[in-house]
C-alpha cells in the first residue's frame, strides 16, 4: 500500500481547454472535473461528459528520493551493537496512454497505465554487528524489480441533462523480483532471488451530478481482488534450494467508497474536495524467509493479513490567470494501518502520508493544453514485529521519505 500512495507523483502535458488537468492538481482528486481520455482511470462517470474523441499520453519518471530507516531488532542469545539500512538508489518510471471515443448514448475510454509504477527498480543495503562472540558483520543488499502496467477499459453515459453514470474494470498483470545477497564476516554468504507475480482486479461503478458552476462525483469499488503466485530459488555454498507455491487468490482490498465535489465560487476560482475510505479487509498470503541458520532452509508459513479502512482527505484551489493560463494547488493525507500473523510470528504497520501537488494549463490552442504537475509526497512509516522460531526475535522499525516525481506527455482532441 506504500508503493500504491506514492505513485501519486506526476507531471503531464493534455489537451482540450474544457478537459484539461485540474483535480489532478487538486491534491489527486478523481471523481469530479473531466480530464478528457485519463478519466478511463479516475470516475467512469466523468467520460459521460465528454463529446468528442480523444487520445492522451503522459511520461512519468521519478526525479528525487530520499528515505531515513530506524531499524531496531532484539534477539533472544544475540548481542546487536549497530544496524545501519539504507536506500542506495530508487528509479520509477510510469505512464498513460488513453483513447476516448463517443460511442452510442456514451463515450468508451481505454488506456494503458499504472496502479503503481509501471517499472520500479531500487536497492537496499542493511549492515548488521553482532557480538555471538566473536563480533559478526553481516551485509544483506537486495536489488528489486517491479512491473505493474494496468490495462483499464471504461465507459460513461448521460443518465438525465446534468447526471451521469460510468462503470469500470482495472486489470493489472504484475511482476515482482528481488534478488539478495547476504555476506557474513564469518564466510558463510549465500544469495538468493524471489520471484512474484499474478494479477489484480478492480471493478467500479461512477456517478456525476453538475450543474453550471459545481459537481459532486462519487466512485464505488465493490472490491479488489489479486491472484498471486511465489517462487523462491537459493544459492548456498554447499547446496541450492527452490521453492514454489500455488496460485492464491485475494481480497487485497476491501470495498472502497470516494466522493468529492467541485464549485467555481468565483469567475476565476474554483475550489474540490474529496473524501475516500477502504473498509477493512482479510486474506492469508504466504511468508517466505530464507536463512542458513542453523542450516540451509527456505521456510514458508501462512499469515493471516488484515487491513484496518484506509483513509484519504484531498483538497484543492484552481485559479484562472487568464484565457489561456491557469494554475492548480491542493493537498492530500492517508492514514493506514494492517497487521499480520501466523503460528510464529505477528506484526503491525501504520502508514501516514502527506501530498503536495503544484500545477498549471497553458493553452496553445482551442485543442491543445500544456498541463504541469508536480507533486511532493512525505511519507512515515512505522512497524513492529515479533518471531519465535530458533530465536525469539523483536523488530521495530521507523522510516520517513520524501519523494518527487516529474514526467511529459501530450493528448490530442480528434
Amino acid at each position: 500500500m506504500k508503493k500504491i500512495l506514492l505513485v501519486l507523483c506526476i507531471v503531464s502535458f493534455s489537451v482540450h481547454a474544457s478537459a484539461q488537468i485540474l483535480g489532478t492538481a487538486m491534491g489527486g482528486i478523481s471523481t469530479v472535473t473531466s480530464e478528457g481520455a485519463i478519466d478511463t482511470t479516475r470516475n467512469p462517470a466523468l467520460l459521460g461528459t465528454l463529446s468528442y474523441a480523444s487520445v492522451s499520453l503522459y511520461l512519468m519518471g521519478n526525479i528525487y528520493y530520499h528515505q531515513d530507516t530506524n531499524p531496531e531488532f532484539h534477539a533472544s542469545g544475540l548481542n546487536i551493537q549497530s544496524i545501519n539500512q539504507e536506500n542506495d538508489k530508487y528509479y520509477a518510471f510510469s505512464l498513460f496512454a488513453g483513447y476516448a471515443q463517443p460511442i452510442g448514448n456514451g463515450v468508451f475510454g481505454y488506456s494503458i497505465s499504472s496502479k503503481d509504477n509501471m517499472y520500479t527498480r531500487k536497492k537496499d543495503t542493511q549492515k548488521l554487528v553482532v557480538n555471538i562472540p566473536p563480533v559478526v558483520e553481516q551485509t544483506e543488499s537486495t536489488t528489486t524489480d517491479e512491473l505493474s502496467p494496468t490495462l483499464s477499459v471504461a465507459y460513461g453515459w448521460k443518465l438525465t441533462d446534468n447526471n451521469y453514470a460510468g462503470i469500470q474494470l482495472a486489470i493489472t498483470p504484475f511482476f515482482s523480483n528481488e534478488n539478495t545477497n547476504k555476506k557474513n564476516s564469518l564466510g558463510t554468504d549465500y544469495s538468493y532471488t524471489k520471484l512474484k507475480y499474478g494479477v489484480i482486479m478492480q471493478p467500479s461503478l461512477g456517478f456525476l451530478l453538475t450543474s453550471k458552476d459545481s459537481q459532486v462525483g462519487l466512485r464505488i469499488t465493490p472490491s479488489t481482488l489479486k491472484c498471486v503466485k511465489n517462487k523462491v530459488d537459493a544459492d548456498f555454498s554447499t547446496t541450492d534450494l527452490s521453492y514454489s507455491d500455488s496460485f492464491d487468490i485475494q481480497q487485497n482490498e476491501g470495498p472502497q467508497i470516494m466522493a468529492g465535489g467541485y464549485a467555481q465560487i468565483l469567475p476565476q476560482i474554483g475550489i474540490a474536495l474529496e473524501f475516500g475510505i477502504i473498509l477493512p479487509s482479510s486474506y492469508t498470503d504466504t511468508n517466505i524467509e530464507v536463512t542458513d541458520n542453523p542450516m540451509p532452509a527456505i521456510k514458508h508459513s501462512i499469515n493471516t493479513i488484515h487491513n484496518d479502512s484506509i483513509m484519504s482527505f484531498k483538497g484543492g484551489l484552481h485559479y484562472a490567470f487568464t484565457e489561456k493560463l491557469d494554475c492548480m494547488a491542493g493537498v492530500s493525507f492517508f492514514h493506514f494501518i494492517n497487521t499480520a500473523g501466523s503460528s510464529k510470528s505477528k506484526g503491525k504497520g501504520t502508514f501516514n502520508l502527506v501530498l503536495i501537488t503544484f500545477g498549471s494549463n497553458y493553452s496553445l490552442s482551442s485543442t491543445v493544453v500544456i498541463s504541469t504537475l508536480v507533486l511532493i509526497t512525505n511519507g512515515s512509516f512505522e512497524s513492529y514485529y515479533h518471531a519465535e522460531d530458533t530465536i525469539s526475535l523483536d523488530a521495530k522499525t521507523k522510516s520517513t521519505s520524501w519523494n518527487i516525481t516529474a514526467g511529459a506527455g501530450v493528448s490530442y482532441r480528434l
